[in-house]
């Protein structure tokens, strides 16, 4: 069976196939048999795939969006919201629970299908945390504190996850468990933005970085194990987004004690992240994990650049600061084309 790749695939084996045959690792004979075993695919459907089904979910979004705008369907969606709340929230739970089904099914049965069997499981993901907020409507429930109502969904999202192995699933508990200790925090310290005195960015960096240490532990428990990269990636965006919000925004839970601030003051929470940055690009060369390298070069560039805004906007000539940035994206892009190409 040939396999089928797309181009930019074929083009990095193609040049392992070469450089083979440069070391004498493989002879002539062996290498046209390796590239005789695979051909270039003229167009690459599964992103094509990727693509239609989160547009097909954000035209169904959309449709909502427009459904709420339309005064004529309103009036029949008002007469639908006469239904009692108990009975919208079983039949939303209900109708969660076949997609949820439906998803477990069709996996099983066309198991290469990937994409589409998640989007599934995304529609079932949505009809939960919509029955819980009809849920929020009852009068059984009507006076819980709000956090509850995104920590129902997020221990259904969790043990769906694990019991499902849905990496869709298990990111929207990493999702939901974030807002919960948004709604948590907030309302334990009384609406005041600072909780055991840190702030919003600082919590959720903290956060951050218990989902990075608890998915360590991941590859040796075999249950989660699957799980075990979307963890990490949602430990790493958490830590780095918020650790550069800090370098922005500092501890402060009031815009205008924030305001009242220079920039430069924050430089301690500067050199944090960029010391954050250096470690995940040295463990990510070291470890060959790419992953956090990747995240330690972004996060590196996203804060310098930050930091080069904030300083030099005002301060310096226009030309001059445009200039400056040209140089060094010039100087990013010719390291980069070095590295990609190390034998050129």
């Amino acid at each position: 069976m040939t396999l089928k790749l797309n181009k930019r695939k074929a083009q990095i084996l193609d040049e392992a196939i070469t450089h083979w045959e440069q070391e004498k690792l493989v002879s002539m004979e062996q290498s046209e048999h390796l590239r005789q075993s695979y051909q270039v695919a003229n167009f690459d459907w599964k992103l094509l795939a990727v693509y239609s089904f989160w547009i097909a979910i954000a035209c169904f979004i959309l449709s909502v969006i427009l459904l709420v705008a339309d005064n004529y369907l309103m009036s029949l969606l008002a007469k639908l919201i006469n239904t009692p709340a108990s009975v919208l929230t079983i039949f939303t739970a209900f109708l969660s629970a076949a997609l949820y089904y439906l998803g477990v099914r069709r996996r099983t049965k066309f198991p290469e299908k990937s994409i589409s069997n998640e989007a599934i499981f995304f529609f079932g993901v949505l009809l939960t945390a919509v029955s819980v907020g009809f849920l929020s409507k009852t009068s059984f429930a009507e006076h819980w504190r709000e956090s509850l109502y995104i920590a129902i969904p997020a221990i259904i999202y969790c043990g769906l996850g694990i019991k499902l192995r849905s990496v869709l699933i298990w990111l929207f508990f990493l999702l939901s468990a974030g807002l919960y200790l948004l709604s948590e925090t907030s309302y334990l310290s009384d609406s005041h933005y600072l909780f055991l005195g840190m702030n919003i960015p600082l919590q959720f960096t903290c956060f951050g970085a218990i989902i990075i240490f608890i998915s360590l532990f991941f590859p040796k428990i075999k249950i989660v194990k699957p799980l075990t990269e979307a963890t990490r990636f949602a430990g790493l965006f958490y830590f780095f987004t918020f650790l550069w919000l800090l370098t922005i925004f500092g501890n402060y839970d009031s815009f205008h004690e924030w305001s009242q601030i220079k920039q430069v003051e924050l430089w301690t929470w500067s050199l944090l992240a960029l010391t954050c940055c250096t470690i995940a690009i040295v463990i990510g060369i070291k470890a060959n994990d790419v992953m956090t390298r990747t995240f330690g070069i972004t996060f590196m560039l996203v804060v310098l650049y930050t930091e080069y805004f904030t300083y030099f906007w005002g301060e310096i000539h226009k030309a001059l600061f445009f200039a400056i940035l040209a140089l060094s994206f010039w100087f990013i892009g010719t390291r980069a084309e070095k590295l990609w190409q190390p034998n050129q």
